[in-house]
């Protein structure tokens, strides 16, 4: 009898990084790791450039879960957790994110990390009017120092392991899972005037 493979799930061990990297990274000690959610989103095209990844906050830009416009009500949704309601998520591109190169992917994840805002309140920081400042370029390079300052902390091999996957060697050997969610939407459920 043929043994089953083990069960690696994906986005358990990018959070076990996340929540690492937070500890580790001042700049990054805002965040409460447990209530930020990691998904894996498939990409349609196997191209080398594009999007590797992308933050989705939980709230709107006043830092609450709803928003009013004229006599309508929008409401994003709410994941509770048992210390709070999730406040961003991070969808991974699959397979692009784990073609990168294991430092490159290192800089992706504290990429959209760093895009949350200080205060944690489900909002994103900004740079004047932006998201980015200048370019992606500048911030990129702004977050490079933080990528070595990480990696020379010494963090356990156990929590890089996302870092070094080649998910379909992986898969040869394992039953790969993670976690899908589709992009949530805000719903409108009142109107003012009735």
């Amino acid at each position: 009898m043929r043994s089953a493979k083990p069960v690696v799930n994906i986005t358990d061990q990018v959070e076990a990084l996340t929540a690492d990297l937070c500890a580790r990274i001042p700049s990054l000690a805002h965040i409460d790791a447990r209530r930020v959610l990691v998904c894996l989103t498939r990409t349609r095209r196997r191209a080398a450039g594009g999007t590797f990844a992308k933050i989705v906050p939980m709230c709107f830009p006043d830092g609450t879960p709803y928003k009013r416009d004229g006599e309508a009500l929008f409401v994003l949704p709410q994941f509770p957790t048992p210390v709070g309601d999730v406040r961003y998520l991070i969808y991974l591109f699959v397979p692009r994110f784990f073609e990168q190169p294991a430092e490159r992917r290192l800089l992706t994840l504290i990429h959209e990390l760093y895009h949350i805002a200080p205060a944690f309140d489900g909002t994103i920081r900004r740079f004047g009017t932006r998201a980015h400042g200048n370019s992606r370029e500048d911030y990129n390079a702004r977050l490079e120092p933080l990528v070595q300052a990480y990696l020379a902390s010494s963090p356990p091999a156990p929590l890089l392991a996302p870092l070094h996957h080649d998910l379909r060697a992986l898969a040869k050997t394992a039953s790969l899972i993670g976690r899908t969610m589709a992009v949530p939407k805000a719903v409108r459920i009142s109107d003012f005037g009735l």
